[in-house]
């Protein structure tokens, strides 16, 4: 019952229709109930996709959704195939919260509209500037939409901040039912889902094809790769984080690839049949847990549930007022705000503090998934900076000094390394000088170029490598022109 009013919503705020939402709501969680790797995660629309859809149908129309969503499927199963989905999880706290952050403010300020019933206002392809359409024209607010948009976010915010843990969404989705059927064809009415979406009110349909068939609709190859190759970066990114929460949750271990393989079948599904690229689900996920749930059927039951509302109860459903859902994603928005991470990073690191609000600003003013890659960027070049004094001691034994090098060697601290070393070996007192990596980790190829140049240093340098059990780490080295060479003259020995 949370993913009826949830997925309708999340697709308004998309710029799709509710039904693209419900279609979603249906195969997402019913594909990944037979074939996914976690027993609680849901997956369906999901408010982390919201800025980037949004954007794809201010740019294209609506019907390029259900592409995305097809190529989402494929380029997930690539990822799947290459074993990329491990790399997708290599984003800071700082980023991350960026990421929801921004994903808060496009959701709650897309709602402006449907809140304060600000009507035939130009549509601009950019988020910002609809947003300030909106607040340009708040003069024109209509009170018949603000003050039951204001009632109901108040007592959904009041009960899921003071009563937490409880589907709150259901309850006033019904109460804004039977709101807007008592004030249906009043003269203060608001307006209602089924005055937006009158096709609704037809017969319902698992499908819809009409996307498909469209003569009127150009597709642009460049937006649905780029769209898609976005939407797969996030939704695999948010399925892994929301999988493991749960995980977290429950004690449990979810199959990473496994998760990943149906996500990829659940997006082909769902944009075959029309719906919405999906993804995993925070909120829905949650209720999984805290109702019980054991095994992953439960996905699929929540499916076959959500079809039959859909099949037989969606004319019903379409009395629900604008103001309510524009109400619901607001209160959803406002939870996302990560309020107490933003105050730690803050106070704990201002830098971190400083990626997250980058992170944000792109998400806002260029794109969802940009600022997750740009952000990640960031964090990526200042882990850099702060990582790049290598750990290089020196022993003495007699007339034999040992260079005992430790961690791992590489582009990002195989300067200093070079430095500390020849340093050592610059030292003219010793009949020997040993290099040991017994305690290395890992060594790429600068780390290799920088062990070359130390040994051109010194003719009378050894090389004490790793035991064989942990070669691996040094498979880069043992391939090198440099480890061979050694090897031959006899100057390599392992510990």
């Amino acid at each position: 019952m949370i993913s009826i009013p949830l997925s309708s919503a999340l697709s308004i705020a998309s710029g799709c229709t509710p039904v693209m939402g419900l279609i979603s709501a249906i195969f997402g969680p019913g594909v990944s109930g037979l074939i996914g790797g976690s027993h609680y995660n849901v997956l369906g629309p999901a408010g982390a996709l919201v800025n980037i859809n949004s954007k794809l149908v201010a740019e294209n129309g609506v019907e390029i959704i259900p592409y995305v969503a097809l190529l989402t499927g494929v380029f997930t199963l690539v990822c799947w195939f290459l074993k990329l989905e491990q790399y997708c999880m290599l984003i800071p706290l700082s980023v991350l919260e960026g990421f929801s952050l921004g994903v808060a403010t496009t959701i709650g300020l897309s709602q402006l509209r449907n809140a304060f019933g600000l009507k035939n206002l130009p549509k601009h392809k950019d988020f910002y500037m609809n947003v300030f359409e909106s607040f340009k024209n708040l003069d024109k607010a209509q009170s018949n939409e603000y003050i039951p948009f204001a009632i109901f976010f108040v007592i959904l915010f009041s009960l899921a901040k003071f009563l937490p843990g409880r589907p709150w969404i259901i309850l006033i989705a019904f109460c804004g039912l039977i709101y807007g059927f008592f004030t249906d064809g009043s003269a203060n009415k608001p307006t209602l889902l089924k005055d937006v979406y009158p096709e609704m009110l037809e017969r319902s349909s698992l499908y819809d094809f009409s996307y498909y068939t469209n003569d009127a609709f150009s597709l642009n190859t460049a937006s649905l790769l780029i769209g898609a190759f976005e939407v797969t970066f996030v939704a695999v990114l948010e399925t892994l984080i929301s999988a493991k929460i749960a995980d977290n949750q429950t004690g449990t271990r979810f199959d990473q690839r496994q998760e990943t393989f149906a996500l990829g079948w659940a997006n082909l599904v769902s944009g075959a049949m029309g719906g919405l690229p999906v993804t995993g689900v925070l909120v829905r996920t949650a209720a999984n847990v805290a109702s019980g749930a054991t095994h992953k059927t439960s996905q699929f039951i929540n499916a076959v549930v959500v079809m039959i509302v859909y099949l037989v109860l969606l004319p019903g459903f379409t009395y629900i007022p604008m103001p309510v859902i524009a109400s619901i994603l607001m209160v959803s928005a406002c939870r996302l705000i990560p309020f107490k991470v933003m105050g730690n990073l803050l106070q704990q690191d201002p830098s971190e503090f400083v990626v997250l609000i980058f992170t944000w600003l792109i998400c806002i003013f260029v794109d969802g998934a940009v600022g997750l890659m740009a952000g990640g960027v960031i964090a990526l070049l200042r882990f850099a900076a702060l990582n790049w004094v290598s750990q290089v001691y020196e022993k003495k034994e007699g007339q034999v000094k040992y260079i005992q090098l430790e961690g791992n060697l590489n582009y990002i601290n195989c300067a200093d390394a070079e430095i500390k070393i020849c340093d050592y070996l610059a030292e003219s007192d010793y009949n020997a000088y040993v290099i040991v990596l017994d305690d290395q980790g890992y060594i790429d190829p600068d780390g290799v170029d920088c062990l070359e140049k130390c040994f051109k240093k010194k003719k009378n340098t050894y090389l004490v490598t790793l035991q064989a059990e942990n070669a691996e780490t040094h498979v880069v080295l043992t391939r090198s022109h440099l480890y061979q060479s050694l090897k031959k003259d006899n100057r390599v020995f392992v510990s």
